[in-house]
Parts: C-alpha cells; sequence; structure tokens
C-alpha cells in the first residue's frame, strides 16, 4: 500500500520540480504589434543615411518605439511568387535603441511576410538584449499598387 501511494508521489514531485526549473519563456520574450510603411521619406533614418526608401512605423506592446527597416537590395531574390529578403533593423524605444539584421520571405500572393533574426547592437541601456532573437510576421497591403505599401504584423524580442 505504501509502495503504491509513493509512485505517484514522487511523480508529482518531479513533475513539479521540472516545471518549476524550466524558465518560462513567455517572461522573456517582448511581443509587439508593428504597423509598419515602405515609402519614400524626405529624411534618411538612422543607421542608414543615403538612403529615403525603407519601412518606418511604429511598435507598441511590451516594447514601444519607432521600428524602421531597410531592404538590402542586392541580396533580395524572387522565387516564384515569393521574395526571400535580407535587411538591417532599428527600434528606436525613446530613450534607447536597438538593431540588427534579419532575413525572411514575403509572398506576393498572399501578401504574408515572416522574417527571423538577431539583436547585434544596442544602446547601453538596452545592451542585455544584444545576442537576443528577432522575429516578425505579418500582412502587407498588395505591392504591386505601388508605394506606399502597409504592412501589419507582431514582432517578437528574446533569448
Amino acid at each position: 500500500m505504501r509502495k503504491m501511494l509513493l509512485t505517484p508521489l514522487i511523480v508529482c514531485m518531479v513533475a513539479l520540480l521540472s516545471m518549476l526549473w524550466m524558465p518560462a519563456v513567455s517572461a522573456t520574450t517582448l511581443k509587439s504589434d508593428e504597423t509598419i510603411v515602405a515609402d519614400i521619406y524626405p529624411e534618411a533614418g538612422p543607421n542608414h543615411p543615403d538612403e529615403y526608401v525603407y519601412w518606418k512605423g511604429t511598435i507598441t506592446g511590451d516594447i514601444t518605439g519607432t521600428v524602421y527597416f531597410w531592404e538590402i537590395w542586392e541580396k533580395n531574390y524572387v522565387v516564384g511568387s515569393t521574395e526571400h529578403f535580407f535587411e538591417d533593423f532599428y527600434i528606436d524605444l525613446g530613450n534607447g535603441w536597438i538593431s540588427g539584421h534579419d532575413t525572411g520571405v514575403w509572398n506576393f500572393a498572399t501578401f504574408k511576410y515572416r522574417a527571423y533574426g538577431w539583436v547585434t547592437a544596442a544602446s547601453e541601456n538596452y545592451a542585455d538584449m544584444i545576442g537576443n532573437f528577432f522575429f516578425e510576421e505579418g500582412t502587407t497591403t498588395d505591392p504591386n499598387l505601388g508605394l506606399p505599401i502597409t504592412g501589419i504584423g507582431t514582432c517578437f524580442i528574446g533569448p
């Protein structure tokens, strides 16, 4: 009888300890909604002083600020109806900034995009975010209609 009670108790304790031991990803992953617009802007954005065509917008949520994306045109390529893109990003958080690189795909049939990358630089007060993973996904307006192109999606930054 004692052996029968002890086994379920040990199983429950091991399960509880394993849950407490594993880090909670949601507690350290920052999620924000993004609205971005690709256009020809009258001013160059940060980090790319000679470029006037880029994505710019806002992010709100766990982090809030202004986000910029510059496509690296010489690396981008299209296969079928999907663009494979490479870009630099910069997020102005008001009291600091983070930046990095990502690569992704943009489907011209569904207008959905998805990108993965890394935070590679930050202001001193956000230096602990360097090396974090960056992910974004969303949907744009039809790029065949020309500029501006609007994208609405979600981005995640975390370990």
